[in-house]
């Protein structure tokens, strides 16, 4: 009994070193970039690094709000990424939502086909859909807006979160609805007052990680939103980061501010976004 108690300390002591080291390998990265954007240049091309930096300085930051990237601001930049994002976050948690609540609660003969459809378009590339996209933009007449690069990142977010979500439904007992039908609900009153407070972890989630997608592209912004005055964070980075001069310390500076709402988003709702993905791994 003794032997045995000892060994599953041993194991319990390997278990948590193994997931500190992946966890210091993971954040280092974003640690790194965080001191590296109060460093001189000086500092950060040192042959010897240094894991805290000797000096504090924020003439990485001052330049970057201090500079016009495409002829906009730093700060117009950001609330382009944000608009985005939120478009993104909310086509994709509407259309998957219902989307996967039509497969989880109506047996017609296409779902299964309709399942493989979502699965064969979560693995293909979407730059595959750049061209027709554009053209199809273009003739629509929603270029110059905020939409073509939302649509964009939704392809990849809809099907993945129609598969993520599904599991939620399915995990529902059906005779909650049938309850409600009886009380006097219609399908659509059922499904907003009692499907969606069941599931709403993984609506949550679903919305996080759109919002996230939406935030970090670049390719729908280099295609969609190259001119005028919509660039958003990630294609200016991209800019600053392609001139022959590239200021290193500025370049840390504005990583880091892309990286801070998405820190903060994942703080504040991580009880939501946790329980959202546990539940849905193990309804799936």
């Amino acid at each position: 009994m003794k032997s045995m108690h000892k060994k599953k300390k041993r194991q319990q002591v390997v278990y948590f070193l193994a997931a500190s080291l992946c966890v210091i390998i993971l954040i280092f990265p974003i640690y790194w970039m965080v001191i590296s954007s109060f460093k001189t240049d000086g500092e950060l091309f040192a042959v010897v690094p240094t894991f805290f930096p000797k000096k504090l300085t924020v003439q990485g930051y001052v330049k970057m709000f201090g500079t016009k990237f495409s002829g906009q601001s730093i700060v117009k930049s950001f609330f382009n990424s944000f608009y985005i994002s939120i478009i993104t976050a909310v086509i994709t948690t509407v259309l998957a939502t219902l989307s996967a609540y039509g497969l989880a609660r109506f047996n017609f003969k296409i779902n299964k086909a309709l399942l493989l459809i979502f699965l064969i378009a979560q693995m293909m590339p979407t730059v595959l859909f750049l061209a027709p996209l554009y053209l199809t933009f273009k003739k629509v007449g929603i270029m110059g807006t905020y939409f073509p690069p939302a649509i964009f990142v939704t392809l990849h977010s809809v099907p993945f979160s129609v598969m993520m979500l599904r599991p939620y439904f399915l995990g529902v007992p059906k005779e909650l609805e049938d309850s409600a039908v009886i009380d006097g609900c219609n399908k659509f009153s059922s499904f907003i007052r009692i499907m969606l407070p069941m599931i709403y972890p993984g609506v949550v989630v679903v919305a996080v990680l759109s919002f996230l997608w939406g935030w970090g592209d670049m390719v729908g912004a280099m295609t969609f939103c190259s001119t005028g005055n919509m660039q958003p964070l990630s294609l200016n980075m991209y800019r600053a980061m392609a001139n022959d001069s590239t200021d290193w310390a500025m370049l840390m500076a504005f990583a880091t501010i892309i990286v801070v709402p998405a820190v903060v988003l994942f703080l504040s709702l991580q009880k939501f976004i946790i329980s959202g993905l546990t539940a849905g791994a193990v309804k799936g």
